[in-house]
């Protein structure tokens, strides 16, 4: 299984005030990812269980970074 986890050194308002939402929308929707088993965030520490599982939440397609073109040409 791959590592799907990084450091995250950002407060929940650091991170509001990146992409332009309050920090209690950050804080709900971060408790409800967590609930939903989607990330553990331990510390600075964030952790993905089910890589697939985040994948289909976030309704992800890799088409729309054209990384399927980018492998092929690697």
């Amino acid at each position: 299984m791959e590592d799907h986890a990084c450091d995250l050194p950002i407060t929940q308002g650091e991170f509001a005030d990146a992409i332009g939402v309050t920090p209690v929308h950050v804080n709900r929707v971060l408790q409800t990812m967590r609930a939903d088993g989607l990330i553990e965030l331990n510390g600075d520490r964030l952790n993905i269980p089910d890589w697939e599982k985040l994948k289909e939440a976030g309704e992800f397609d890799p088409n729309y970074l054209h990384l399927e073109s980018n492998q092929a040409a690697a």
